[in-house]
């Protein structure tokens, strides 16, 4: 997944799509279903400027927002995520002197698999808390959530293995 623009438009409207006509959990008659546009939030260029990451982050979930009729969650979750990836990037990928010089798709793949945890993890946290979150029932939110984002990583780090060119 290179940052090239027309590869990452290319991405968008792949992601996009299956995530609102193919892993709808409505549509698959589930509780649970993985959230892939996340990997748009994860690979968004980082030599972009942060309004810019910020305001792509707000579009990409306002855009699932209009497809799943949720009211604003994905769009306030995915802007959560923005806000926070430099401390992602800083943390799973620690050996890196200049973080807007990275390019994710040349690190190694363990980084960016603390990379896609963390950045699921916290997405489904807010998103979650956004749709529920009632201490009489924080059970069903950390069952929910552990689920999710255990689905949504696993799937994520597989469309990241069979789509990555080279080296694991």
């Amino acid at each position: 997944m290179k940052s090239k623009p027309a590869n990452f438009t290319a991405w968008f409207f792949a992601l996009i799509f299956a995530q609102a006509f193919v892993l709808d959990p409505v549509l698959l008659g589930v509780n649970y279903a993985p959230l892939v546009y996340v990997l748009l939030l994860i690979f968004l260029p980082n030599y972009w400027p942060s309004w810019v990451v910020l305001l792509a982050g707000f579009i990409i979930g306002l855009i699932i927002d209009l497809f799943y009729l949720s009211g604003g969650i994905h769009a306030a979750a995915s802007l959560v995520v923005c806000f926070l990836r430099p401390n992602f990037i800083r943390t799973g990928y620690k050996g890196t002197l200049k973080p807007n010089e990275l390019v994710i798709e040349n690190e190694s793949f363990d980084s960016l698999i603390v990379y896609i945890f963390l950045t699921t993890a916290i997405h489904h946290f807010v998103l979650l808390a956004f749709v529920v979150f009632d201490w009489a029932r924080i059970g069903w939110f950390l069952s929910a959530w552990g689920t999710n984002t255990l689905l949504t990583f696993v799937t994520c780090t597989l469309l990241v293995i069979i789509t990555r060119k080279g080296r694991l």
